[in-house]
């Protein structure tokens, strides 16, 4: 697995999203995340995001690492308006979490967020969080988040790239490499829509030598050939996925013919 930074942090570019597929109760479906959970620590996939907006999210993951918390680097959210609401939400947080530290606490969407960072400000200066970040799932936010980003109060920004969707390419990823801000990237597979909405097979023999087998691989492994990336968090609810998104952890950054074939290949199957 390569690592690359995020902030201080050195994470692998390989992560764990959360949202819907950890946002369940029922002690058999907890019983398989359990088993993912196992299989992220095994290949090296440490790095697991999470949000209160994510239902039952930070519980499962609370449960689920309790044994293990410390070979994980753990990112949530503030998602509220109000410095004492947010307080509140973050301190539940820690408790469903069931840590004491947060590797990364991020303000999801932007909501309130001249007011958390504050909160956050003073978190990290009393050890409670490692870093600073935002979130956003739609380009319409990214002059505010180039404004943020321009403050140096964040040390990471989440957001969605993918091989259709490429607008932070412009501005977001090079002010970001500029000043060094982690980038974290949500839905690289349009949740799952770029696996399981083909209307033909693609053809995997370019990418072969890479050791890419499955077209989840090469589509995380476009992503991933920005080096400009941290890391990316697919999600699933099926553990044996956990080692098929973690070989695109290992293939390096694709040379961009490459990259373009991934491109093209997406958009004649779709």
């Amino acid at each position: 697995m390569e690592y690359r930074p995020l902030g201080c942090l050195q994470v692998p570019v390989i992560g764990l999203g959360t949202a819907r597929t950890f946002d369940i109760s029922a002690e058999r479906d907890i019983a398989v995340r359990r088993r993912i959970i196992e299989r992220c620590l095994a290949a090296q996939v440490t790095f697991i995001d999470s949000s209160p907006m994510y239902g039952q999210s930070e519980r499962v993951i609370g449960l689920t690492t309790e044994d293990c918390r410390a070979h994980f680097q753990l990112a949530t959210k503030v998602w509220c308006h109000g410095r004492a609401q947010g307080a509140t939400q973050i301190e539940h947080s820690f408790r469903l979490l069931k840590t004491d530290y947060i590797h990364l606490l991020q303000i999801h969407n932007l909501v309130d967020w001249q007011t958390h960072l504050g909160t956050l400000e003073r978190l990290q200066g009393q050890g409670r969080i490692g870093l600073i970040g935002i979130t956003h799932y739609s380009t319409s936010a990214y002059p505010t988040m180039l404004e943020i980003i321009r403050s140096r109060r964040i040390h990471a920004i989440q957001i969605p790239y993918n091989v259709r969707e490429r607008s932070c390419e412009e501005r977001i990823l090079p002010l970001a490499a500029e000043l060094g801000i982690g980038v974290i990237i949500m839905e690289p597979l349009e949740k799952g829509r770029y696996v399981k909405g083909l209307r033909r097979r693609p053809d995997l023999s370019p990418l072969a030598s890479f050791g890419i087998r499955t077209w989840g691989q090469a589509l995380l492994a476009w992503v991933l050939g920005d080096p400009r990336v941290s890391v990316a968090i697919p999600a699933t609810s099926r553990p044996e996925r956990i080692e098929e998104n973690a070989l695109a952890g290992s293939v390096g950054v694709l040379p961009q013919e490459l990259r373009d074939y991934i491109r093209q290949e997406t958009e004649r199957c779709l």
